[in-house]
């Protein structure tokens, strides 16, 4: 929702209805597995 749909944290929470700290976590999560499956690395060096 927020990539595809455009949608901000605090629209995406209502949508969803969890809480716009939840949306951050999640989308810190999304990225961070992105970029893992990217690199072909870790984000956090293990």
């Amino acid at each position: 929702m927020r990539f595809f749909g455009g949608l901000s944290v605090e629209e995406t929470a209502e949508v969803l209805k969890v809480s716009p700290v939840t949306v951050m976590r999640d989308w810190s999560t999304a990225k961070a597995w992105l970029y893992r499956e990217l690199t072909g690395g870790t984000v956090d060096g293990f």
